[in-house]
This record gives structure tokens, sequence and C-alpha cells, in this order.
């Protein structure tokens, strides 16, 4: 992950929320423009960068890191899994 600095104060940014603007379809590897939303560490102040990802790199990477098993395919049933989520 990329640090992001603050424009204000130089400080260390963290990644406060994305929101997705457009899915550029025409594009050979298929993109998507994000407006992403920091926050300052130091001084608190938010800012905003639009970022592009390439979602085909992102699928591909998603492939070879491998999904993690569900409770289903592990030989458990649908109930005996749900029965382990239940909340008082």
């Amino acid at each position: 992950m990329t640090v992001m600095q603050c424009p204000k104060c130089a400080g260390e940014a963290f990644l406060a929320e994305e929101e997705l603007v457009q899915v550029l379809e025409s594009t050979e590897p298929l993109k998507a423009i994000i407006k992403a939303h920091f926050t300052c560490k130091a001084c608190a102040s938010s800012f905003t960068r639009l970022v592009t990802e390439n979602l085909d790199a992102k699928k591909k990477e998603n492939l070879a890191s491998g999904a993690p098993a569900s409770a289903t395919s592990a030989g458990v049933s649908t109930d005996e899994a749900a029965e382990g989520l239940r909340f008082f």
C-alpha cells in the first residue's frame, strides 16, 4: 500500500473511504476510476484523490492468491455452518 502525505502538513494520511466513480469499459485492460478520501493522522484534515485501478490485474491477483475456502467446501453442511453464527 502506498503511503499518502497530507498536502497541508506533509504528515502521513490513511485511506478513510473509497467511492467508485466510473468503470472504463472502452480500454483494453478494464479500468476503474476511484475517488479516494484520505484523512491526515497529524492534523486531521481530509482530502481526496482520483485513482485508476486495473481491474484485470486485481482479478488475476485474487485468482492467484486463491479465495478462502467456504464452510460448505470443507465438508460442513450449510445448517452446521449457520449454527456457529447465531447471536443471542
